[in-house]
């Protein structure tokens, strides 16, 4: 297949988070991505939670049962609860699984680990602070910290030494603090406290953020070398967080090129000329806080985008250039699984697919729309950030996985079992975010990463 014609799926960035976490994704976020992480970031998905009706209270009231719970801890019991945006609620108390999945999926660093892997944050209020002190970002109310945006705060209501629940901070002044709360009266709720309320224990912050709104530009480090551990190109500059980085060949050149999608406002910026910092194409898409994908739908040699929302895909079909929109949607995979995008079998058209982080597996479709998978590849460690691309440049995309910050592209045929593998250290790890993509038009795609 020529360089025009073939296509290139677009790295997974929600779950980019779940290596870098940042998929982020991520991430993913188990469905949102984990852009680059800031404590705006933290807050608008905590607002955006609270205003989700679906999700926002316990489904029968006052019974426990929760959509968040359900999320994360599938052993809880579902008997009698109801069910929202595709996810079987469960019973528990759940204020720490509320404060874990808005920081899971504002791509906080090490807030997507499970607790079956290792992750300290666990459906316990006190593993906030077990959080904060593990990473030294610990802050006793004793010691006079001034709690930040994005924070977690944490409460022992009896004084009795055992912490009783958490929260997100959303803003602070000098004798306020003020928060959003999962599980409290059986629903999410804005609350507001004296700082020197006894009640509150303290405050982690989230690892990685810094006390400003936001973590600045977006620089991207990308190599045309499957081979080489560093950056052979440019450092391009482009977007800012908590802005999510896609990339693809929207002119139909051959080449990708680094473009940014904004969850806080759903908007696509995208660019042909990346280095310029400019956008050539800017255009809301889907709701804000849908996970960003990217593909060729149609064979035609350009990329364009979509964004999946619950479990739904959906697949912008008008041109980048225009700001027509006509949408097709498929509804593909299961609650917790994040979206990966390919041509697996070489047709010029790439198709929507799914990965599991919990088994570390890839459920490849060509045809989504019948539900079932046509490959089932398991490839590297759970929770790993799962990547796509044209590895060999035979015009058929394959999956591969950053763990730590190793890529490691398989080379063996999503058609079978055989496993070969090329692997290369490359980036820092930390919040940095995953890429890859054919930035030179050889056919190829290659890795780099998004700081």
């Amino acid at each position: 297949m020529s360089s025009s014609t073939r296509t290139r799926a677009a790295t997974c960035l929600a779950t980019a988070a779940a290596g870098a976490m940042a998929l982020a994704g991520l991430q993913a976020a188990l469905a949102t991505p984990a852009a680059a992480a800031s404590r705006d970031t933290i807050v608008s998905i905590a607002q955006r939670e609270a205003g989700n009706a679906a999700r926002n209270k316990e489904n029968p009231m006052g019974s426990g049962c929760n959509y968040y719970t359900g999320v994360f801890r599938t052993w809880k019991p579902a008997t009698g609860c109801g069910t929202g945006d595709g996810v079987q609620f469960r019973d528990s108390d759940w204020c720490a699984d509320f404060a874990k999945y808005v920081w899971k999926n504002a791509g906080v660093r090490h807030a997507d680990v499970a607790e079956g892997n290792g992750g300290v944050l666990t459906g316990w209020a006190s593993s906030f602070k077990d959080y904060g002190t593990q990473n030294g970002t610990w802050h006793a109310r004793s010691s006079g910290y001034t709690p930040q945006p994005g924070d977690a705060l944490v409460f022992d209501w009896d004084q009795s030494g055992s912490i009783d629940h958490v929260g997100i901070v959303r803003s602070s002044d000098g004798s306020r603090v003020y928060t959003i709360e999962g599980n409290s009266g059986d629903a999410i709720k804005y609350k507001d406290y004296a700082r020197s309320d006894i009640d509150i224990v303290g405050y982690s912050a989230p690892v990685g953020i810094d006390g400003g709104s936001s973590l600045g530009v977006l620089d991207f480090y990308l190599s045309d070398s499957q081979s080489s551990n560093v950056a052979t190109r440019p450092v391009v500059q482009f977007g800012n967080s908590p802005m999510v980085p896609i990339r693809g060949d929207w002119n139909g050149d051959g080449k990708d090129t680094v473009s940014a999608y904004d969850p806080t406002s759903g908007t696509f910026y995208i660019s042909d000329t990346p280095e310029s910092g400019l956008a050539s194409y800017s255009f809301r898409y889907g709701d804000p806080g849908g996970v960003p994908f990217v593909g060729d739908w149609d064979g035609d040699g350009r990329d364009n985008v979509g964004v999946r929302m619950g479990l739904t895909f959906f697949l912008r079909t008008s041109p980048v250039t225009t700001m027509t929109e006509t949408t097709v949607s498929v509804a593909y995979g299961d609650p917790g699984m994040l979206p990966v995008v390919g041509d697996w079998d070489g047709d010029g058209k790439d198709s929507v697919s799914a990965y599991d982080p919990v088994s570390g597996t890839f459920l490849l479709s060509n045809t989504p729309q019948t539900g079932a998978a046509a490959y089932v590849v398991r490839y590297g460690d759970p929770g790993a950030a799962p990547l796509a691309g044209d590895w060999d440049g035979d015009g058929k995309d394959n999956v591969g996985v950053r763990m730590g910050t190793t890529f490691y592209l398989r080379t063996g045929p999503v058609t079978g079992a055989i496993e070969g593998t090329v692997s290369v250290g490359y980036g820092n790890g930390g919040a940095e975010l995953p890429i890859t993509g054919d930035w030179d038009g050889d056919g190829k795609d290659s890795q780099g990463v998004v700081r």
